[in-house]
């Protein structure tokens, strides 16, 4: 490969370098930006969605999760956020391919850096509040409807 020997043709060819990064790097913000991952509980009564950096940035609640116990309903909103990231990860490899293609450095670090933040394994005891399942020694707290506040 040869080198210009021209100082103006050099100074080109590091300007034409210097806008195909910053390309690149418009193409990279706008894929991660379009990031998201979504997951239901294992009963389908919280619905969540995060953005890229794993905020939570949608939930829906259906009527079996306003039967749930306040820290019952807690535990399955925050088990149903760390789904949602978990999938973060291959999300954003998917995102990330057409512009870094599989095997850069740049893919590596920022799959890495996802990998840290949001790891795949659920946490332990998250397994049961998945189900979001009603505690079957406490029959009567499910005849109470907590969002009109009073029982049915």
């Amino acid at each position: 490969m040869s080198t210009p020997s021209d100082p103006d043709e050099m100074l080109a060819g590091f300007r034409q370098q210097i806008q195909d990064k910053m390309q690149q790097a418009q193409r990279i913000q706008d894929a991660a930006s379009a990031v998201s991952g979504e997951a239901s509980s294992g009963d389908g009564s919280v619905r969540v969605t995060v953005d890229q950096n794993g905020n939570m940035s949608d939930l829906r609640l259906e009527d079996g999760a306003l039967r749930q116990r306040p820290e019952q309903l807690s535990e399955t909103i925050l088990t149903t956020v760390r789904s949602a990231q978990a999938q973060l990860t291959d999300r954003m490899r998917e995102a990330m391919e057409p512009v870094l293609g599989q095997d850069s450095e740049t893919m590596d670090s920022v799959l890495s850096g996802m990998r840290d933040r949001f790891p795949v394994e659920p946490e332990q005891g998250d397994a049961a509040s998945t189900r979001g399942g009603q505690d079957s020694d406490d029959e009567q707290f499910d005849e109470y409807d907590w969002l009109n506040q009073r029982r049915r």
